[in-house]
């Protein structure tokens, strides 16, 4: 037999959604609790699950003030976690996305800078990371280098990584890198 007790959140009524039980500063460091958040992020968040406006305003006023909140920390927590995969120019899409400008704009507010590492070296990284064995076999075959082989790998790497979001010039001073890097241990 189904129990009459209401639940905690109705969808009844002709309004549609009722307001929620918890305040929107709980749910507010709830989800900041996950992961980090935009202020745009999580007032779009707050909002889908039925917040008035200006409470929404409050929560995140109030997020902001007690630092449960910064969108220093998103645009960094952004960049390490899409850093190994992804270009500037991707990176700096996705901040504008939230509004919250582009990856120079992390270098020059960020007090660990130094950590944050180029994009020629990411760009490096990914290849070794992701094409480093075919280019051994190439590179390393007792017939010598297969010209054909090896620009159909460099047009694959150079696809590869402007899909990502790296900038030309970064990628092509990786791929030297790279072919020096065996030349060297040749």
């Amino acid at each position: 037999m189904k129990s009459k007790t209401p639940s905690k959140r109705s969808f009844g009524g002709a309004a549609g959604l009722s307001k929620p039980v918890a305040s929107a500063k709980s749910k507010a460091v709830a989800l900041l609790a996950r992961r980090e958040h935009s202020q745009s992020e999580l007032r779009a968040k707050l909002l889908q699950r039925g917040y008035e406006s200006s409470e929404v305003e409050e929560a995140i006023e109030w997020a902001t003030s007690h630092q449960f909140q910064s969108d220093e920390r998103f645009k960094l927590s952004l960049f390490r976690r899409r850093a190994p995969t992804f270009g500037d120019r991707a990176i700096t899409a996705e901040l504008g996305q939230h509004g919250l400008g582009d990856v120079k704009s992390i270098s020059e507010t960020d007090s660990d800078a130094h950590t944050l590492t180029g994009e020629e070296d990411r760009a490096y990284d990914w290849i070794k990371r992701r094409q480093f064995s075919s280019l051994g076999t190439v590179l390393n075959s007792d017939a010598g280098i297969d010209q054909a082989q090896l620009l159909t790998l460099k047009s694959k790497v150079y696809r590869g990584l402007s899909a990502r979001g790296f900038e030309f010039g970064n990628i092509e001073r990786a791929w030297r890198r790279i072919l020096a890097e065996f030349k060297s241990n040749a």
